[in-house]
C-alpha cells in the first residue's frame, strides 16, 4: 500500500492531467493558430470530397442572390399597340416574395399603379396579375397617340430594380395607288390597288364600294374579282374587265382598321387617247405640252426681232440715200432723180391732203411710218434743192 501522502498527490494530478490534454487537443484542432485553417473547405467544396469521407447534401442550399426578385430578360421592350385598341405592357418578374411591382409613365412620372391598385384618375390604365403566372401587364384601354412613350416597370426593393417599355400607337393607313384620278380606255381592265400600312395585324377584311356602294363581286355583269394579300403590308387588287361607260365613277377601299381611302376612275371612249396616260405619266405629257408652247414663243419672238431689224435697216438706208442725195444737190452736182423724187414726194402729198376732205386718215402701221419718214427725208432734201435755186 502506497503511503498515503502519495496516495493524495496522485489524485490531485489526475485533473491537472486532464486539463492538459483538453488545451492540447483545442490546440490541435486549429493547428495551433487562432484564424481560418488553411486548406478550409466550403460547404460547396465538400458537398463535392471524393468517397470515402461524410458529404453534405447540397439540395437545400441556395445562394442569397437567388433569393431576391429579378426580372426575365425574355420580356419585349417594344409594344406596337393601334390607335383606339387596348394595349398591353408586359413585366415578367421571378422570387417577387413579399416585394411590390408598380408601373410608372415616363412622360410625366406619374405613379400608375402598384400592385394591383391604380393610382390614376385615367381610368383607361388597369394592372392585372395572375397568381398562378409571374406576369404584371399593364392594361391601356383605347391607346390614343399621346399614350406613345417610355413605360418604367419596377419592383420595391432597396435599391429599386427597373425594367423599361417602350410603346409605340400606330395608325393604319389605306392608299390608293395611281389616285386621285385615273384614265382607262373602254373596253379594258380598269385594276386597282389598295395598300395598308403601318399595321401591327393584317386587317380583318377590305371591302370595295363603287358609288358608296359596296361592289357585288357576283352580280350579273360578271368580270368583277378582288385579290388580297396579307402581311406586313397588306393589298388588295380590285379587277374589272372589260371596263363600259357605266364603271366611271368614285371607288373607295375600306379596311377594317384603317380610313376610307378613295380614287375616281374615267372611263373613256376613244376620244383624247393621250388621256390614258396616268399618274406620273400625266404630268410627264402635260410639261412636255408646256416645254413645247415655249419654244413655239421663243421662236416667234426671234423671227419678229430679226424682221423687225429688217426694215430698221431698210430704213436706214433711205435716210442715208436721202442725205446723200442733199449733199450732192447743195455741191451743185445736178441729179435727175432727186428731181424725180421730189416730183413724186409733191404728187404723193397732193393726193394725200385731197383724200383728207373725203376720209379719216387711216391708223398708221409701222410700215406706213416707215413710209412717213421717208417721205419727210425726201420732203427736206427737197427744200434744200429749193432754197439753192433760190
Amino acid at each position: 500500500m502506497p503511503p498515503l501522502h502519495m496516495a493524495e498527490s496522485n489524485g490531485m494530478a489526475w485533473p491537472l492531467l486532464l486539463a492538459v490534454i483538453v488545451i492540447v487537443l483545442s490546440d490541435m484542432t486549429n493547428g495551433g493558430v487562432h484564424g481560418p485553417i488553411e486548406g478550409y473547405n466550403s460547404l460547396d467544396e465538400l458537398a463535392t470530397t471524393p468517397s470515402g469521407l461524410a458529404t453534405i447534401p447540397t439540395a437545400a442550399y441556395t445562394h442569397p442572390k437567388w433569393m431576391e426578385p429579378y426580372f426575365d430578360p425574355s420580356t419585349p421592350r417594344n409594344v406596337t399597340a393601334l390607335m383606339g385598341k387596348s394595349a398591353y405592357l408586359s413585366c415578367r418578374v421571378r422570387n417577387l416574395a413579399n416585394k411590390t411591382v408598380s408601373w410608372i409613365r415616363h412622360r410625366d412620372i406619374h405613379i400608375l399603379t402598384v400592385g394591383s391598385y391604380t393610382y390614376t384618375s385615367d381610368q383607361r390604365f388597369q394592372a392585372t396579375h395572375h397568381q398562378d403566372t409571374d406576369d404584371w401587364t399593364l392594361q391601356i384601354k383605347w391607346a390614343q397617340k399621346r399614350d406613345a412613350g417610355m413605360y418604367e416597370c419596377q419592383i420595391s426593393t432597396q435599391p429599386v430594380r427597373s425594367y423599361f417599355v417602350r410603346l409605340n400607337v400606330v395608325v393604319p393607313t389605306a392608299t390608293i395607288l395611281g389616285g386621285p384620278d385615273l384614265h382607262v380606255d373602254k373596253g379594258s381592265t380598269i385594276n386597282l390597288t389598295c395598300t395598308v400600312k403601318f399595321s401591327p395585324e393584317p386587317p380583318a377584311y377590305i371591302f370595295w364600294y363603287h358609288h358608296e356602294e359596296v361592289i357585288n363581286y357576283d352580280s350579273s355583269r360578271g368580270g368583277v374579282s378582288v385579290i388580297t394579300e396579307k402581311g406586313d403590308v397588306t393589298t388588295s387588287f380590285l379587277l374589272i374587265q372589260n371596263a363600259d361607260l357605266a364603271d366611271s365613277g368614285k371607288y373607295s377601299c375600306a379596311p377594317s382598321n384603317a380610313d376610307v381611302a378613295s380614287v375616281r376612275v374615267h372611263v373613256l371612249n376613244g376620244e383624247h387617247p393621250e388621256a390614258m396616260q396616268t399618274g406620273s405619266s400625266g404630268c410627264q405629257y402635260n410639261w412636255l405640252t408646256i416645254v413645247m408652247l415655249l419654244g413655239l414663243v421663243l421662236g416667234y419672238s426671234q423671227r419678229q426681232q430679226q424682221h423687225c431689224a429688217t426694215l430698221a435697216c431698210n430704213r436706214d438706208s433711205v435716210t442715208l440715200a436721202a442725205s446723200e442725195s442733199g449733199r450732192r444737190r447743195t455741191a451743185g452736182a445736178p441729179t435727175t432723180a432727186g428731181a424725180t423724187t421730189t416730183a413724186a414726194a409733191g404728187a404723193v402729198a397732193a393726193k394725200r391732203t385731197a383724200a383728207g376732205h373725203d376720209q379719216a386718215t387711216p391708223t398708221p402701221t409701222p410700215t406706213s411710218k416707215l413710209n412717213a419718214a421717208v417721205t419727210d427725208d425726201r420732203r427736206a432734201a427737197s427744200n434744200v434743192e429749193t432754197k439753192q435755186r433760190m
